[in-house]
């Protein structure tokens, strides 16, 4: 029953293969698992200048290898950091805390914990953890996913403003506006797109001309694929050029 959602531990070893832009496209038959487990999927956005690598615990067990920020664990996705497989971790359903932190050089032992939250995950549910901001700001949003598979020809996408300095963001898609007045850390909006030639993605600030630099773009046709689901999240810092703490639009591949 688990056989398409892989472990932390294997998980750790795919992300060895790091890169922004993947040319293989991984198409797993989605299959739910126990009705009684919980599945969780975290979108690692936290951008820091120095870029730190950190290790992901679940109760204070281990559940990840090295991650740096613009990565969603386990699985992957465009313009990220890691892999391009739809995968979730596979728990027991509750109350968990789960903590990032900085772990001593050689070890898996934790050394600067930069963030702790509790979280209470749903039997039968995919969640999606998303951590935006840093040091003592780093906040964290859970989501329940939606992968009903949409019809034929469109694809599906939820799309979340991580970006702490810019209140309200649209998404572009081309020249047509698909989400606007997405505000910082909400749930952001669902929606389905009938799947279109490749053009370029673009995040705006609210409130700015159509027409205005752009705070980031991406293109690739492997984000409007048939019938694939993603979270399209922006993250970074308006006003930043440094490609660690630069504005980004992303997408974490949910189905």
């Amino acid at each position: 029953m688990k056989n398409k959602f892989i472990n932390a531990i294997v998980t750790s070893m795919l992300l060895l293969l790091a890169g922004c832009e993947k040319s293989d496209e991984y198409k797993a038959e989605f299959q739910h698992t126990n009705s009684g487990d919980a599945l969780l999927k975290v979108i690692y956005a936290s951008a820091y200048t120095s870029n730190p690598s950190v290790q992901l615990t679940i109760d204070d067990v281990r559940v990840s290898g090295l991650l740096v920020g613009r990565t969603p664990f386990p699985g992957g996705g465009y313009n990220t950091i890691g892999s391009n497989f739809p995968d979730y971790l596979v728990l027991r359903p509750g109350a968990k805390k789960l903590t990032i932190a900085i772990p001593k050089k050689g070890t898996n032992v934790d050394s600067v914990v930069l963030y702790t939250t509790q979280l209470n995950l749903s039997a039968g549910e995919n969640h999606t953890l998303n951590i935006m901001d840093t040091f003592t700001r780093t906040k964290s949003l859970l989501v329940v996913d939606e992968l009903e598979l949409p019809r034929n020809n469109t694809v599906k996408y939820r799309f979340v403003n991580l970006m702490p300095n810019v209140p309200k963001i649209d998404l572009y898609y081309g020249t047509t506006r698909v989400a606007t007045d997405i505000a910082y850390n909400t749930p952001g909006i669902v929606f389905v797109m009938d799947v279109p030639a490749t053009l370029a993605w673009t995040i705006r600030e609210t409130g700015t001309s159509p027409t205005s630099t752009a705070l980031a773009t991406y293109t690739s046709a492997n984000t409007v694929a048939n019938q694939r689901i993603f979270t399209a999240f922006a993250m970074g810092y308006k006003g930043s050029t440094v490609a660690n703490t630069r504005p980004y639009i992303s997408f974490a591949v949910n189905r």
